[in-house]
This record gives C-alpha cells, structure tokens and sequence, in this order.
C-alpha cells in the first residue's frame, strides 16, 4: 500500500464546503479533437453517476468538482470518432490531491474505463521494511512510469498516477528482506528527461538511486534489504573497457573498443593548443614514396608528417607551420607525385605545396600563396588530368605541379568532391549530390540527386566502380549505397550504419577493394564488407572515442585505408593519430579440404563474414579470408632386376605396374607422387664389369648418397638396378 504526498500540484483546486461525502475534482486535459470528447462515471451496478456537461475545446485544461457516497466507480471515455483522445488525459483527485485514478483513452478505441474508490483506504501498517521512494520528474512526465519486482519477477509495487513536470512525489514501499530491481520506463523512449529517483529506508540511508537518461524506454537498477545474496551487476568481461572486476553477474553493459581490428600506434602531440571542438587534430591523408609509408595528420598548428612505415615505431618526422593557427578545425591534404598540397578553412590560410621528395630525412615548402586559393574546406586533385578542385568552385592546372594556375571556377561552392577523370561527385549539403561533366574545363550538368531517404547535410562519398558511398553529417543518418551505372538515374539500393547509438554521425568514408572504411565521430573506425552493394555487413571497428556522448561532434575525423601495406590511418579530433590493422583472420586448407566458420563448413577461396551472438548475448563480427593450397603430383619411372623389389604403394613391391604413393608437399597438401615399376629380366650381362653407375635411389626412389645400414638400389647405365644394403656393426 502506498501513502503520496504530492508537492505544488494544483493547489487551487479549490474544493467546495457542500459536499457531505466525498468531493472529487476532475481535471480534464483536451488535445487535438476535443470536439469528440466525452465521459461519464458509473457505479458498479452500471448507475450513471455523472457525465459530461458541455462541448470541449482543442487543448484546454477543464475541471469539474463531483460528490461521490463511498464505493468503488468507474471513469468512462468516450471518442466519437473512434480514434482514442489524441493527447488528452484527465485525473481524478480527491480533497487530500491523492490522485485516484488517471490515464488517456489509446489510439483507434471508442471507448474504456478505469475503476477506482473513495475514500481511499487507510494504508494498510508495514510489519517488514518501509521505504520511500523519492521521485523527481523533469520535463515530459507524463511519459515516465515505474515498478518495483523481486529476483522472480514478481510485481512489489508500481506507478499509480501521471506525473507532473518538474515535480517532486514521496510513495511508501513496503517490503520484505530481499533483492529487488527498481524499473524504469519511459513511453516515448528518450529517457525521463532529467528526472530521477532516491530509494531510502526509515533511517534515511540510501538504498538505491538513478535515472533513466538517453534514447532509452526502460532502465533497472538493483537494491537489496538485509540481504547479501544480491548479485553485484556489471560487465564481467576483462577485455571490455567498462570490466567490473567487483561484478558477479553481467548486467549485459559490455563496452568493446574493437572487433577485428588492432591499434599499431597512436601519436598525439599534448602540447597543441584545441579548437572549437574541444580537440587539436583534423583531417588525415596517407603517403608512399622512397619505399616508406607516410601519415599526414593537420592540428590547429599545421601538418605533421608521421612516417608510418614501421608502425608500431612511428615518429614524427617533419612539421610544416600552417599561415593560420590556433583557431583551426579543418586541414585538408591531397598529393601528386611527390607534392604533398594542402589547405585550411580557417582565418588568413593559403595553399601550400610541400616538396616530400626527400622523406624521412626532410621536406620544403615550395609554394604557399593565397592568390589562387585562400581557405577551402576539402580539395580533391584529379592526377590523370592534372587538376586540382577546391571546394569553394575554383579549379587549378597543376601541370606545373609547383606553379599552379587557374582554370575555370564551377559556379558553386560544395562541402567535399570526388573526380573520377573529369567527372566530379559534388557534396553540396542540403542541395544533394551533383555531378557534373568538366572534361572541356566547362562544367556540363550530368545528373543529381537531391531527394534520397536520411536526406541531410550531404557531407561527402567516394566512388568505386558503379557504387558510390554517401554519408550525410546528421545525427542518427544512414549512410547511402548508391547505383551511379546511369547518372541520369540515380538510385539509392541500401542504407546502413554504425548500429551504435541512434544519434551516431558518420563523417568522411573511402572505398578500398571491397570493403568501405567509415569514420564515425562518436564511434571511431566503421568497415563494411559491401561486396554485395545492396546488403552492406558490419566488418570491424575500432572506436577511438570512449565517451558514451553522441550529442556533439567530437571523435574520428578522417580515414585513409589506401596505403599500399593496407594498414589504415584515423584521425580523432581530441587523441590525434591511430595507425590500424584489419585482421582478415587469414586461413588455408589443402585443395578438396573444408573448415568451419560459425556454424558451417566452407571450402571455397573467398572472405567469410557474419554477425553472431557470443554465449553471453554480445554481438561478434567473425571473419575469415580463406585461400585453397593446392595439392601436387608428380610422376617416376623405375626398373629393378628380376630378383629385387623397391618400397613403393605401401609396401614391397617386386612385380611390374603403377604404384601411388601420397606424401606431404611443402604447405602440408597431398603431394601424389605415381610410380610406374618395370622388372628387368636378369642375364650375364648385368654383371659386366664395364657398365657405368648413373645414380642411386633410396626405397622411395629418391636419388640418395651412400648410406651404411641402408637399402639402396644401384641404377647403372645398361639398363640393371642392383639392391646392395652395406652392414657395418
């Protein structure tokens, strides 16, 4: 039984002295259709007892006071239409604001009731453990509900009102000793919206505490009363990054910071100064020349070329101050041949070229100039036609890879552009993806599209083939598979995402071999497998960013996975620089042989993948590239004398024919070798003394050296084999 108390709620009620019985306020919240609205209270011999008196108006509060003899009732609504009371709610409360009854009438119902009695009954005494529950409603309180069950399920006690915003209430909850859970849900699924909850006993201690908040319906937190058999909940897996060592039972919280994917090395400089996003570091691009491997990561300071080519022992080595700093969010790099360009979108910027010809050892700053390109939030250089696109319109001739000159501007400004040899993907935000044709450095319209599903702020893509990859910048947005086999018929085929949190945010994404590798702001590094376009599969990830916070724009910024030692590189906004593996989980069988992925055995040469649940219930990416070793085989031909034999087809054999022997060939496969025996009939003429040795074979046929203790057969060139074992003790 429950005793409430409710602060600030309707304290002008304002009760009349007539009634003799019970005096009962209606208070009657309209939304949209009020006109159909209606309601009567019965008794529980069907007696109408009072009914509505008047017509209702769209979102209004109305109250109305009833006299009521003791007993039980019911609250009838009604709907005209038959299509519930679209927002409206009422409840009944009494002279003491206890609320007796509340609800709304659902979506497609004419009609329902809810019971309740007056007065209400005396609380009945609390012989076991009496608690108060302290409950603090934020905004949307009418959305938030609450139970309390024991290690069985079992209903102890739950919610028996609607709420009020910003609202505190005090319920008495009484109950053995034992382990409960305390339920929190949430109708709407955002959480309860800065409400929350205290548990305490009748000394005031704190028995439990805690709020439902994020894109969640339901919540539990466990509490125990006198009692030490409750289980300790929390993520019991040490390789996750929230293990709880004190945990007894897996409460299902289980953070992992990858699946299929393996950090090299992480470089950061701490002594950056941050930018408005909280962090120091921009966009990443990767290098190969003079057989090294080069990452070049912008800061708020300028670029920083980190040579990558043994990863796990990166270093920084070299730095090219930007002519804007400090205040710095966006560096972009592109390269041709052994230029390295880049722009800044911030302040007083320029372009630079920076000559990497002599890497690791040093590199020159050749050109930086603001008379052709000033700031640019992205560029894209097009290296078969030797142009360089800025993302403000502009296009440059870099022939002259040092000297650049201005060609054409697009007429527009994008956010990000790919150029596949004269044919550019533009990024153009809320106008969608453009394409246009600038092979005769006039830009000719091709096709667009600008209506798609998730449709946001089209942020930037990557081609490959007939597929391109779209990722608006828009919090819960899916990525977008494209068909572009007809630009003038575009056609999106799939839609796909982290699967992380509902308001994750993809970034920027390029496509290697069959795989897209997606940086995610909140949710680092993202692969698919998008070998079939229209059914993309979660590959991997590695998540650079640990805080469980998607409301901003901070983590993974960009990726590079196109290095030719195909090890992939990350910038986060706050941690700098990771250099990442994907590990394949390379596997080989023998030719005819099979093996097991998952649940099935598999024997054909190609990349397995697959979703699963491990035994706790947690999501596992498997994988495995498997390749097929061939067998061998191979053929010899033998004589022996009449009188001898030779160990071939498992045994001793002294009669002619094709004998098979199989053994194992340099990658542990079959290697058949075929026999083919032949006997020599003996005569006086393979005792000449003349005939000359050509070699000797052991039992296998395999040519040998002189061996003591040994049976070897002597070939000689007339055609006789001699079967000699020399014994020496």
């Amino acid at each position: 039984m429950k005793k409430l108390i409710l602060l600030f709620l309707l304290p002008l009620l304002g009760f009349g002295q007539n009634c003799q019985y019970n005096e009962v306020v209606l208070q009657l919240n309209t939304g949209v259709w009020a006109s159909e609205v209606s309601w009567s209270i019965t008794d529980s011999s069907g007696n109408l007892i009072d009914s509505t008196s008047q017509t209702y108006a769209d979102s209004t509060i109305y109250y109305d006071t009833i006299c009521l003899l003791n007993g039980c009732y019911y609250f009838n609504m009604l709907d005209t239409y038959g299509d519930g009371w679209n927002g409206g709610s009422f409840n009944l409360i009494d002279s003491s604001n206890f609320i007796l009854a509340y609800g709304s009438l659902p979506t497609g119902m004419f009609s329902d009731s809810i019971p309740f009695c007056v007065p209400v009954p005396p609380p009945t005494p609390c012989n076991s453990n009496l608690l108060t529950l302290q409950l603090t409603t934020g905004t949307w309180a009418s959305e938030v509900s609450w139970s309390i069950t024991d290690t069985l399920g079992n209903l102890i006690d739950s919610t028996n009102q609607l709420y009020q915003d910003n609202t505190t209430y005090y319920i008495d909850v009484c109950v053995l000793n034992g382990c409960y859970d305390f339920n929190m849900f949430d109708t709407y699924g955002d959480g309860w919206q800065g409400g929350s909850y205290v548990i305490v006993d009748s000394l005031s201690n704190v028995i439990s505490s805690g709020n439902l908040q994020g894109s969640y319906t339901f919540g539990s937190n466990i509490f125990s009363i006198n009692s030490s058999a409750c289980p300790v909940l929390g993520c019991t897996l040490p390789f996750a990054v929230n293990y709880n060592p004190s945990a007894t039972a897996d409460d299902t919280t289980c953070t992992f910071l990858s699946d299929n994917v393996t950090l090299l090395f992480n470089w950061a400089d701490t002594s950056l100064p941050t930018n408005g996003l909280g962090g120091s570091y921009t966009d990443v691009y990767g290098v190969a020349i003079n057989g090294g491997e080069y990452a070049v990561i912008g800061s708020t300071m300028g670029t920083h070329i980190i040579d990558v080519s043994n990863p796990t022992q990166s270093y920084e080595a070299a730095f090219v101050p930007g002519a804007q700093q400090y205040s710095v969010t966006h560096r972009d790099f592109f390269h041709m041949d052994h230029y390295l360009y880049g722009v800044c979108d911030q302040g007083t910027s320029t372009l630079q070229i920076i000559d990497i010809s002599n890497l690791p050892n040093s590199v020159n700053v050749v050109y930086d100039s603001d008379s052709l390109i000033a700031t640019s939030h992205n560029m894209f250089i097009d290296t078969l036609n030797k142009k360089l696109y800025s993302t403000n319109g502009d296009v440059l001739d870099i022939s002259n890879p040092i000297s650049p000159n201005f060609l054409f501007n697009m007429g527009f400004s994008c956010h990000d552009l790919y150029v596949d040899n004269d044919t550019g993907y533009f990024n153009c935000g809320g106008n969608g993806l453009q394409i246009y044709e600038m092979t005769t450095n006039s830009p000719q319209y091709v096709g667009s599209l600008t209506s798609y599903p998730h449709q946001g702020g089209n942020h930037s893509g990557w081609k490959k083939d007939n597929i391109y990859t779209l990722a608006d910048e828009n919090h819960g947005y899916s990525l977008k598979m494209i068909d572009v086999s007809d630009l003038n018929n575009l056609q999106v085929i799939a839609l796909f995402n982290s699967e992380v949190d509902s308001m994750s945010i993809p970034h920027n994404l390029i496509i290697r071999d069959n795989f897209v590798y997606v940086s995610y702001y909140h949710d680092g590094l993202q692969i698919f497998d998008i070998t079939d376009p229209a059914a993309p599969i979660k590959a991997g990830y590695y998540d650079t960013y640990l805080p469980d916070n998607h409301n901003g724009f901070a983590g993974n910024w960009g990726v590079d996975p196109l290095l030719p030692s195909g090890i992939i590189l990350v910038s986060d906004v706050q941690s700098g620089l990771f250099v990442l593996e994907f590990d394949y989980n390379p596997q080989s069988i023998c030719e005819g042989d099979s093996i097991l992925f998952d649940t099935s055995f598999v024997s054909n040469q190609d990349l397995y993948l697959t979703n699963t649940l491990d035994s706790m219930g947690y999501v596992d990416i498997l994988v495995m590239e498997l390749s097929i070793d061939s067998n061998s085989s191979s053929i010899q031909n033998i004589s022996i004398s009449y009188s001898d034999s030779i160990f071939v087809g498992g045994a001793y054999q002294s009669t002619e024919g094709t004998y098979t022997d199989t053994f194992l060939n340099q990658n542990g496969c079959d290697s058949i070798v075929t026999t083919n025996l032949t006997i020599i009939i003996s005569s006086i003429s393979e005792y000449n003394t003349d005939k000359k040795l050509l070699k000797i074979v052991d039992v296998l046929g395999r040519e040998a050296k002189f061996t003591r203790n040994t049976t070897l057969f002597y070939i000689f060139d007339d055609g006789t084999v001699e079967k000699r074992m020399v014994i020496i003790n």
